[in-house]
């Protein structure tokens, strides 16, 4: 027992969150430890996520704060619950349902691919489950097979909303987010996106791999994994029936303005077939009314905070006028849907817990003193500590942001991210006529052809390339050297261990006819530099977009890093490690900047840019 309440890494944690116990760990990732909770009266298992609030900076709190707006919006039978929120001074436990069945993604690795049948038992609940989050303006944006649990029964529990966005109206999204194998082209391409086609793209392939135990994109370098993305092109088994096979490649389509709706992939032929087949599991009907508010006095402060926390109503005098607005609008539909949430589910202070001998016990976060739908005031609570507006842990709207993606070990993500429990790194699961490597979770079904995509780029640089000299000097430079450590790798639905780049794959990063500074690594050069503050890397005869791709690319293969667009010639990026000395773990913040160097003969097709990485703070 005494392992349950300690973690090596991050000191002492509480033995008992709540009524709860916490026995052995489940998991573990970046932001912390989740662990089996014993209620000590009924019995009742749960999950509680522990996170330590000391170690992470201040956007991967932000994160965590809008899985917890959105979680309390989405109330769905194949959706994960949050039951209650706990904290204390230097950690915030998360105590959500606990699944007994496992990971979708063991289940396939145990079974191999599924029969048609069962596929679509999981992938009609896995689209249930987004539909309704998608009718509440929610994007997952990191589906994949690690982020489906099982249940007892074996019933989806879709989980690990931390990348997740409200997508409002017709708004696209910019935060290129969710793991490789699964991200479709236009994240790939860092483009503006609409987050419900990236998730149809993202469930396209995720019934590709139940239904042939493989990826439809592959490969062991992850520049030549984007580029397989980005065409398309993959191989489609004989054994998918044919109208499968119309359903994939209607989802798994580049072009998104043709891809496949989810409307339209419930319409299907494949999707309906099977009559005797059990439907997913509705939601219990909900009829909230949307009302006038009076005043402001009258808008609950709990509800205002959760909207704060879903990124997109930071603007809190705009949200304010448009919740007393006398017309009906998104905003007042998400504030009326979250306020229904908190009167079925009061968040009451614990009572008659037995004492303990915890110097900062966790509390609970107990509702505010608020407004009824009647116009009066409830009787205030009496707390110990009122947590729900605390600058510690619950949502403060200047510390609101959507663009942080990092959570977990589990599968490498796009923004650098991973997410999930597990950090066993195993080989990939590959389509090839060959015997899959050993230790291949995925096995290769006989028969399959290899996938080779049209133009793809020739040859695969050597998977075990010599490391990166050490590299001393000041903690930023050392900083880096983790960022250049780190820089290439394929992502992991197979859980592949990372791979140190080659100078090959540097050097690809800028076209041949580039001066000699801008064939090296970008990144490895910024190692290098003698001025800390900045630098300078001068590119010839490319375009503006091939230059920014090759940005988005080299933001995308680096673990723990997440960017957001400024501009259409601006980047901003933030490296935040949490292993090793503590010098590793402050936040490294740069900005990337794109110039165009006017002359009298070039153009904008041929001439020359200026891209200028510099330090914004983490020295």
């Amino acid at each position: 027992m005494s392992s349950s309440g300690k973690d090596a890494n991050s000191g002492h944690y509480a033995n008992y969150v709540g009524p709860y116990r916490l026995e052995k760990t489940l998991g573990k990732g970046q932001t912390g430890l989740v662990k089996l909770g014993v209620h000590c009266v009924t019995n009742q298992k749960v999950a509680i996520k522990i996170v330590n609030r000391e170690k992470l900076s201040e956007s991967v709190l932000m994160k965590v704060e809008r899985e917890i707006a959105i979680l309390k919006l989405i109330e769905h039978p194949h959706v994960l619950k949050l039951h209650d929120v706990y904290e204390n001074k230097k950690y915030l436990y998360l105590v959500l349902e606990h699944v007994s069945g496992g990971e979708l993604f063991d289940y396939l690795v145990k079974k191999g691919r599924l029969t048609p049948k069962e596929a679509r038992k999981f992938f009609r609940q896995i689209i249930s489950a987004l539909d309704f989050c998608h009718s509440h303006s929610i994007c997952h944006r990191d589906l994949k097979p690690e982020n489906l649990l099982l249940d007892e029964k074996n019933n989806i529990r879709i989980a690990d909303f931390g990348m997740a966005s409200l997508q409002v109206g017709d708004s696209l999204l910019e935060t290129s987010c969710g793991s490789p194998h699964y991200a479709c082209p236009e994240v790939i391409r860092g483009e503006k996106y609409d987050g419900r086609k990236a998730d149809a793209w993202s469930c396209g392939v995720i019934l590709f791999a139940l239904l042939v135990g493989a990826l439809p994109f592959d490969d062991d370098n992850l520049r030549n994994l984007l580029e397989k993305v980005k065409l398309g092109v993959f191989h489609m088994p004989h054994f998918i029936p044919p109208d499968c096979q119309n359903l994939l490649r209607g989802m798994i389509e580049v072009d998104p303005s043709k891809r496949l709706t989810l409307e339209e992939i419930q319409k299907h032929t494949w999707y309906l077939a099977g009559k005797n087949e059990p439907e997913p599991e509705q939601p219990v009907p909900r009829k909230v009314a949307i009302r006038t508010l009076a005043s402001v006095e009258e808008i609950d402060p709990d509800v205002l905070e959760s909207m704060h926390s879903l990124g997109c109503f930071r603007d809190k005098d705009k949200l304010t006028k448009d919740l007393l607005s006398e017309d009906d609008n998104q905003e007042k539909m998400i504030y009326f849907l979250l306020l229904d949430r908190k009167e079925r589910y009061p968040s009451h202070e614990d009572q008659n817990l037995p004492p303990r001998n915890e110097i900062d016990p966790p509390r609970k976060r107990v509702d505010s003193p608020m407004l009824s739908r009647h116009g009066k005031r409830r009787p205030e609570r009496k707390s110990m500590e009122v947590l729900s507006v605390t600058e510690g842990g619950s949502p403060v709207p200047v510390r609101r942001a959507i663009d942080m993606a990092t959570h977990g070990q589990r599968s490498r993500s796009i923004s650098g991210a991973s997410s999930g429990l597990s950090t066993s790194p195993l080989s990939s699961p590959r389509v090839t006529p060959h015997p899959s490597p050993r230790g291949s979770p995925l096995p290769t079904p006989k028969g399959t052809p290899v996938h080779t995509p049209k133009d793809s780029p020739a040859g695969t640089p050597s998977p075990t390339p010599p490391p990166s000299p050490s590299i001393g000097g000041m903690p930023w430079r050392t900083r880096l050297n983790s960022i250049k450590n780190s820089f290439l790798g394929s992502p992991r639905f197979h859980r592949r261990k990372m791979q140190v780049p080659t100078q090959e794959d540097m050097s690809s990063l800028t076209p041949d006819s580039s001066p000699e500074l801008a064939k090296k690594s970008w990144f490895g050069n910024f190692i290098n530099l003698e001025k800390e503050e900045q630098i300078f890397i001068v590119i010839r005869d490319k375009p503006l977009s091939s230059i920014k791709a090759d940005i988005v690319h080299a933001f995308l293969s680096i673990p723990s890093l997440s960017h957001s667009v400024i501009s259409q010639t601006s980047f901003r990026a933030e490296y935040k490690s949490t292993a090793g000395p503590t010098v590793f773990q402050k936040p490294v913040k740069f900005q990337v900047d794109i110039t165009y160097t006017e002359s009298t003969s070039a153009t904008k097709e041929n001439g020359i840019y200026s891209v200028t990485f510099t330090l914004l703070s983490g020295k």
